[in-house]
């Protein structure tokens, strides 16, 4: 009998070998998949270096010659399943998703883990804007000694040539498989500053690919400010706006509350978002924003401003909260 059947029940069952279960002990849920034993060393690495960008790893368990991995469920969407709702997604979305598997491959490749089956199906996008790598199954450690890969595994379309044959698979071929599916979610019309890396990360040749995720963020950083520049100066060029009508000092008053209360409602958002994920440097790039614009906006009242809402407060002063009004 399995010893796990005593500890965990089944939920549901997704693929014959892998079923949802609850954890009757940690009272909680999780995913139970069954792997192929000679599996163990690279599960081994995975549950020890418990990186942010795969699912934790809670117990292995080797029974009738079989390897069971339990290990977290992940609340959230593959990317298959996103583009299958949106048919494509933008290219700031792409971009983040880009540098997030990146930093995985960083990880992963510094521990020599090829993961030879990247696509959108094997990457899931979580609430909070954090992707999983969800499927090691035919993932390996690669070894010094081998000119090609004993097997030929991969999903078509998405593995590299040397995949079938042409090679032994590295870090170069996570990064062709990544290219492409970057390509796939952005559609067949795009036409912006990512073509030029997916195009370096799908060369036929692994020598004129990234040779590394290092490389590879280092291109993507490098490229994404050349294109912020380029989009300022292109702004720089515009005809400015019409200038907007100038407020009297109440509304300037009433304007400058409102976007301090704003910037508080962000900053109570922020220390609620987990650290570090994209759902937190957006809201604090949207609070750093405002706090600018409130700055600017502060300089904007005059000296006669200040003595107009002076002598306002003089001719009706606020009511203290302890003061009895009759």
């Amino acid at each position: 009998m399995n010893p796990l059947d005593n500890i965990y029940e089944t939920i549901d069952i997704f693929k014959p070998n892998i079923k949802l279960a609850y954890d009757k002990i940690g009272k909680q849920i999780c995913v139970i998949k069954e792997r192929n034993l000679k599996l163990l060393p690279l599960y081994q690495i995975l549950r020890e270096i418990n990186i942010p960008y795969v699912p934790e790893i809670y117990r292995l368990v080797k029974f009738d010659e079989k390897l069971f991995v339990v290990e977290e469920y992940i609340s959230g969407q593959t990317l298959l399943q996103l583009v299958r709702y949106e048919q494509h997604i933008d290219e700031q979305l792409a971009a983040e998703i880009l540098r997030q598997v990146c930093e995985a491959l960083k990880i992963l490749h510094g521990h020599r883990i090829i993961h030879r089956d990247l696509k959108p199906s094997n990457i899931m996008l979580t609430r909070d804007g954090v992707i999983r790598l969800i499927d090691f199954s035919i993932s390996r450690i690669k070894k010094d000694d081998s000119d090609t890969d004993t097997e030929f595994l991969g999903t078509r379309g998405y593995a590299s040539p040397e995949q079938y044959g042409f090679g032994q698979t590295d870090s170069r071929s996570d990064i062709y498989s990544l290219g492409v599916t970057i390509s796939r979610l952005l559609g067949s019309n795009y036409n912006g500053w990512l073509k030029k890396i997916i195009a370096r990360c799908t060369k036929l040749d692994p020598m004129q690919r990234y040779y590394s995720a290092e490389n590879l963020l280092a291109d993507l950083d490098r490229r994404k400010w050349q294109q912020h520049f380029k989009q300022l100066k292109k702004n720089s060029g515009k005809v400015e706006p019409e200038p907007e009508p100038e407020l009297d000092t109440y509304e300037k008053l009433d304007s400058f509350c409102k976007q301090v209360e704003d910037i508080d409602l962000m900053i109570n958002n922020y220390l609620e978002a987990d650290s570090g994920t994209l759902q937190a440097r957006l809201i604090e790039q949207s609070a750093l924003q405002a706090a600018e614009e409130l700055e600017k906006f502060a300089h904007s009242f005059t000296d006669e401003d200040f003595a107009e809402m002076h002598a306002a407060l003089e001719e009706f002063p606020l009511v203290d909260s302890d003061t009895e009004i009759d």
